[in-house]
């Protein structure tokens, strides 16, 4: 139900969801959403993705034709991101009016501009889940990875109040805490803790690799343990998933680049000149670092 100027409107429910996209991520909306009541529709580029989810029992229905998707009161879009716009578009002439779609690209912006401007308004809200691995398929995928994350929403203009209760709902089911957001500010904010990190684990194992004295390089490779597997571990996702993040999302990225080496400079600064200064601040940085997670190593703030 949703209270509008002291009257209670009754809303529909959202009884059948579909899920384009059957990866990391599509998979594990579906398979947290298992036995929660929704009728599950999926739709993959291949026929052994579809067969392997309804063997699973993750969908009830499963195609890869984009046509099934219709059906739905709730269409996540998650393929690439550069397949995102394209996708809404084909759905956008075909679905139901009440129809909401959302999308779980991690980049907002553009989205946004291409639904708000559109010829066929559609009830689209964008979608962001802060959560992920750097692998990828529905092997990879995981009825519990959104537990304890955050998921953003951007709503389009042809989205409402009742439109985004809804979504949210079924956001909820899957122990996920939603985040509303400005979609420009959004792009800002995760070219600084997604997609500027994503470019300096690339550039450390880089570094690394590459380094100009080929015997010391081999020797570190050998010797590297768990400090140096965490700090790369971004480098090894998707390579399409990364050239969608740090290409469309470019301007952004180099601006955080800019001010990682202006910090980085600082601190090496307090290394060289002025030792005191610098234990401060790496105790402060330790400090912050730890009350900003869990045990269980969920974002608390």
């Amino acid at each position: 139900m949703v209270g509008i100027k002291g009257r209670v409107i009754l809303m529909k429910e959202v009884k059948t969801i579909a899920v384009i996209g059957l990866g990391l991520i599509g998979g594990s909306i579906l398979k947290g959403l298992k036995g929660k009541g929704f009728e599950a529709l999926g739709i993959a580029r291949r026929n052994e993705t579809i067969i392997q989810a309804l063997s699973e029992k993750i969908i009830n229905e499963g195609s890869i034709n984009i046509d099934l998707a219709c059906k739905a009161d709730l269409i996540f879009v998650c393929t690439p991101i550069n397949k995102t716009i394209e996708t809404i578009n084909l759905l956008s002439s075909k679905v139901k009016p009440e129809t909401i779609i959302t999308d779980v690209a991690s980049l907002k912006g553009n989205i946004l501009d291409f639904i708000n401007a559109s010829q066929h308004p559609v009830k689209f809200i964008g979608g962001h889940p802060m959560a992920g691995t750097e692998n990828k398929g529905l092997d990879a995928s995981s009825e519990n990875l959104f537990e304890g994350a955050k998921w953003v929403l951007t709503p389009s203009k042809g989205s409402n109040q009742e439109d985004l209760i809804k979504l949210s709902s079924v956001i909820e089911k899957l122990g996920a805490k939603i985040i509303i957001a400005d979609p420009v500010l959004h792009d800002k904010a995760v070219a600084l803790i997604s997609h500027m990190p994503l470019f300096l684990s690339q550039s450390l194992f880089g570094t690394v690799e590459n380094y100009s004295e080929k015997d010391i390089s081999a020797l570190a490779l050998t010797l590297a343990s768990s400090g140096f597997r965490d700090m790369t571990r971004l480098a090894a996702t998707n390579p399409e998933l990364s050239k969608d993040m740090l290409i469309q999302n470019k301007e952004n990225v180099v601006a955080a680049v800019k001010e990682l080496k202006k910090y980085l400079g600082e601190l090496e600064q307090k290394l060289v000149k002025n030792e005191e200064n610098f234990v401060k601040t790496i105790e402060k940085i330790a400090f912050q670092r730890k009350q900003m997670y869990s045990s269980e190593g969920k974002n608390i703030l």
